[in-house]
């Protein structure tokens, strides 16, 4: 299998670097604010040095160290939930050292249990809660603790508020971060989804629709199918590269002339369709017209020495249609009809319409 983003087990491994990525910054953030709080606590206490030293390394490394730890490790998805795992077990045993501070402990156990639920829902938090009361259950081994009046001191309140203000604000920037490249993310599939890869014009089906529903609405609506004539010679003669050059071209071209007014896509090959709302028969003959004329003034991709003519066949709603598929037949017909009449051609209904040709030659 090979080693590309599109490989499920690479893609994998790059959602769990980017979920540690994504904890980085708030468990660094976390470590520092939270810190604080839980020294203030232990201040109050007559702490062993060796409890302090392991503050001081949990703030200064864990963040990094389990950074390192996922992005280096075989699933950084797992890794990155053993972290977690670690934040809560950790977190139990700060409870225990503090003797139960109930500001403290109170703020860390729901900052911890935040980090859980945003990761693993309420299965994670569940699992959370275990570790937390193992770490509880391990401190109270190592360290015996006492039980501090209810009511914190002000020290203690003061080192808890950045951790009750700052580290919620953080989370809440960080989701609304997410949400915003979710949404971006959601408007480029749902454009992908509409699209033609190689023209960027709407797709087939997308197209459809649009012409499905237009046809109910009262006001005057016309499509047209247009077709580039000779379309395979350039491919026999020049190779497909050349060929799907050709085809962006006109795409532009169309874009170019019709702007936003007219519903363009790619119908299929070397076939195009356009949706022209509030546009007659004839208005949408001269509107085609001018463009057949500005595509033989247009500078072809190389090597072709001018730009294929097209052929359209164009058909307008009618209110005895039922469904969409009869107007769209009806402009095939006339497509048809062009093709059949020499090509370079405008045809409606089947009633072909001459005009000065250009021959690929």
């Amino acid at each position: 299998m090979p080693d590309t983003p599109l490989d499920p087990v690479v893609d994998k491994r790059l959602r769990g670097i980017r979920l540690a990525k994504r904890i980085y910054a708030p468990r660094t953030l976390g470590l520092l604010i939270g810190g604080l709080c839980i020294g203030s606590a232990l201040h109050e206490l007559p702490t062993p040095p060796w409890v302090w030293t392991l503050w001081a390394l949990q703030i200064l490394l864990w963040s990094h160290l389990a950074y390192w730890r996922a992005r280096h490790h075989a699933s950084p998805y797992r890794a990155e939930r053993q972290n977690l795992g670690a934040d809560s077990l950790l977190g139990g045993f700060w409870t225990a050292a503090m003797h139960f501070n109930l500001l403290p402990t109170v703020v860390v156990l729901t900052m911890i249990s935040l980090d859980n639920i945003a990761v693993g829902g309420i299965r994670m938090v569940l699992r959370g809660f275990g570790l937390l009361a193992a770490g509880a259950l391990i401190g109270m081994w190592l360290i015996t603790p006492g039980f501090p009046g209810v009511v914190p001191s002000v020290a203690v309140l003061l080192c808890s508020l950045p951790m009750i203000i700052v580290y919620p604000l953080a989370i809440g920037y960080i989701t609304y971060l997410q949400a915003r490249q979710l949404s971006r993310q959601k408007t480029t599939l749902m454009e992908l989804s509409r699209s033609d890869g190689l023209t960027g014009l709407f797709n087939r089906r997308f197209w459809e629709d649009q012409v499905a529903a237009n046809l109910p609405t009262d006001s005057p609506a016309t499509i047209a199918l247009l077709d580039l004539d000779h379309f395979k010679r350039i491919n026999d003669e020049h190779g497909h590269g050349v060929g799907d050059q050709t085809l962006r071209t006109l795409a532009a071209l169309l874009r170019q002339s019709f702007g936003d007014d007219v519903l363009l896509g790619r119908y299929g090959g070397e076939e195009f369709g356009l949706l022209m709302p509030s546009t007659s028969l004839d208005q949408a003959t001269a509107a085609i017209q001018r463009f057949q004329q500005r595509l033989g003034r247009s500078p072809p991709p190389s090597p072709l020495s001018r730009m294929p003519t097209c052929s359209v066949g164009l058909a307008a709603k009618s209110p005895l249609m039922t469904n969409h598929e009869q107007w769209l037949l009806l402009a095939d017909q006339a497509l048809y009809a062009a093709k059949h009449a020499g090509r370079n051609r405008i045809c409606i209904d089947g009633a072909p319409r001459s005009q000065t040709t250009l021959d690929l030659g």
